[in-house]
């Protein structure tokens, strides 16, 4: 079965684990360094950057103020893997802040608070997590348009930062109906990266409020080799 390493904490991606079981492959949750514990990059075909707190923005070059629970060392273990797969021209699929991750590797910028946040940010009620939605317009010739026969899918959304300069490797291929970018791909390599979170939009998460995230995790299986 193919190995798929998930680079986060085990109890913060469960959904993600989830997620790849039922997509007929076999996660690894694991946030050490490549070069650490004798990880062996040849041991896994794919690498899947999940969401979670937000990116240093040293790492981008610009002072912190409006960042949140920043976790250097996780920010650290996030580059260093991209950086391995990147290497191996491996599959990788960012989400949420795995996509910020990806655009900040290859030389982005994060916008550190949207003005309009509300539209795209999570609220809680009862202690309990509820995602925003609003549509998201797929452009035509990318490999989200390959996924999704729709050019307008609806998604969900639990954000604050987004995207800001596009990594001159990397091309939009997807914007929510205000304009923030929600999905990159890279122009040669094997990478995708989405604003937001189709693993709680697909197999048992999957409501008709939202389009079919399992779609994305299929379409990751696809590229493995």
């Amino acid at each position: 079965m193919l190995k798929i390493l998930i680079c986060g904490p085990f109890e913060e991606v469960t959904n993600y684990i989830a997620a790849v079981e039922k997509t007929g492959m076999e996660p690894v949750a694991l946030t050490v360094l490549p070069t650490q514990d004798g990880l062996d990059i040849n041991d896994f075909a794919g690498l899947i950057l999940p969401g979670g707190s937000d990116i240093d923005p040293a790492f981008y070059g610009q002072e912190n103020h409006d960042c949140r629970n920043i976790r250097r060392w996780l920010d650290e273990a996030q580059l260093h893997m991209l950086d391995a797969f990147v290497k191996c021209k491996k599959p990788v699929l960012g989400i949420c802040k795995g996509a910020q991750v990806i655009n900040v590797y290859f030389g982005g910028t994060l916008i550190q608070d949207l003005p309009d946040s509300e539209h795209h940010k999570a609220t809680y009620l009862n202690h309990v997590r509820m995602d925003a939605h609003h549509p998201t317009r797929i452009l035509t010739g990318t490999p989200l348009s390959d996924i999704y026969s729709n050019d307008e899918i609806i998604t969900n959304s639990a954000h604050h930062q987004a995207v800001d300069r596009v990594a001159e490797d990397l091309e939009v291929c997807a914007y929510s109906d205000d304009g923030v970018i929600e999905g990159l791909h890279h122009k040669s390599l094997p990478i995708l990266a989405l604003q937001w979170h189709p693993e709680r939009m697909a197999y048992n998460f999957y409501t008709e409020d939202y389009s079919d995230g399992s779609l994305i995790f299929q379409y990751l299986k696809e590229q493995l080799k």
